[in-house]
């Protein structure tokens, strides 16, 4: 009996047990985050932990860089397609050239290899081309010294024309730690075959001359040409005069800036060599500006135009306003120049003593827009409702 007695008191200290236990775990137990947070005890005070340095940047070599990519989906002649785009520098392959920035005197670049790669896949991923261009590939058309310097930079894509059956590309070169540079137009064809090799705009100098492919597809300009199918590139230099720049105004017409004179460099006497020009009078006089056709290069006008400047390269202050139709080239010590789409033959010249100032308040049918010259900017406000010019002007301070 004894036994029996003992034997349930067990059984009800076990139950009681486990009651008392449950209910602990419910309601005192922290919950599980808390488990792995130390005491505040244990934290150190702000003042007195150590203070861990921020790791450098890397550093790489001048001319070498981490290989970079860039992919997106592309439409083609209706077919949805995956394009990817890569760079990258070889560091272990040297590159040197010797090269010649004045006749008679040769320097050496030193950087290293890199290998462009263009990569087509259709819909079902599907390779449609893969082409790898090196360094050496672009010499040419970019020159040997910043090619071989600059760091492999990815392609950007530009466009797809469907009359050339070309991607067109743009490829950027930059000598370190300076602003020279130079840039190419890659056109590849649908099965990755160069189809052509051309300068772009250089980023440190040269003509205003942005690579642009015609709405149609059918006209591509680049740094010094014009390049349509089927045909012979329409080269946009000259022999006596230095190409400012050049703008596609429509499909079918094209805007064509020289400066008489081609730079050369100047001696004089107890001085230090200079670049420079020393055109004629005749040249001087002499229209310098031009509107060509693009299928048949024929020129339809010329005139004269002086608002160009050059920093760093050649600009051409110049604003297209879809309301008019018109493109506008500023002259900051005459006026506008305009070039309506519906006549490029005839351009004119609205001068500043026949715009009114302007006054406030900017009236419902103006559209304003802003052009900057070398010295000085200027805001203007074109009536779109008027068929004759009507525009009003504004001084901006620098």
């Amino acid at each position: 009996m004894k036994a029996i007695l003992i034997l349930i008191a067990g059984v009800a200290a076990v139950l009681l047990f486990g009651c008392e236990q449950k209910a602990y775990v419910t309601e005192k137990a922290p919950p599980l985050s808390t488990a792995v947070v130390p005491e505040p005890s244990a934290v150190p005070p702000a003042a007195s932990r150590p203070k861990v340095p921020k790791a450098p940047p890397p550093s790489y070599p001048a001319g070498w860089a981490p290989p970079v990519s860039f992919d997106t989906a592309v439409v083609l002649n209706g077919q949805p397609y995956h394009l990817l785009l890569e760079a990258e520098s070889d560091s272990t392959q040297r590159l040197n050239t010797t090269y010649e920035p004045t006749a008679g005197h040769f320097e050496q670049a030193r950087g290293y290899q890199g290998r462009f790669t263009f990569t087509l896949r259709d819909r079902s991923g599907r390779q449609v081309f893969r082409r790898q261009l090196r360094k050496k590939d672009f010499f040419r058309s970019a020159g040997e010294d910043i090619v071989t310097e600059s760091e492999a930079f990815v392609p950007e894509l530009l466009a797809y024309s469907a009359p050339f059956g070309a991607l067109v590309f743009t490829l950027d070169f930059m000598v370190p730690d300076s602003d020279v540079g130079s840039q190419v137009v890659v056109l590849l064809d649908l099965s990755g075959r160069v189809l052509h090799l051309s300068d772009g705009r250089n980023p440190g100098g040269g003509s205003d001359c942005d690579p642009a492919l015609a709405s149609d597809g059918r006209a591509l300009l680049t740094g010094s040409e014009l390049l349509r199918p089927h045909q012979p590139p329409l080269r946009l230099t000259r022999s006596n005069a230095d190409l400012v720049g050049a703008c596609l105004l429509s499909d079918t017409t094209l805007l064509v800036v020289y400066t008489p004179g081609r730079s050369h460099v100047i001696k004089a006497p107890g001085e230090p060599e200079t670049y420079g020009r020393t055109p004629t009078p005749q040249q001087i006089r002499a229209p310098n500006s031009y509107v060509r056709h693009t299928r048949s290069g024929r020129v339809l006008c010329r005139f004269r135009y002086g608002g160009f400047y050059e920093e760093l390269g050649f600009t051409i202050p110049r604003h297209y306003l879809p309301a008019t139709a018109t493109h506008y080239l500023l002259d900051e010590r005459r006026g506008l120049h305009l070039l309506p789409l519906a006549t490029p033959t005839v351009p004119s010249e609205l001068r500043f003593t026949a715009m009114p100032r302007y006054a406030p308040p900017q009236k419902a049918a103006e559209v304003r827009f802003e052009l900057q010259g070398s010295n000085r900017g200027f805001a203007f406000y074109v009536d779109t409702t008027s068929r004759a010019p009507r525009i009003r002007y504004q001084r901006l301070e620098q």
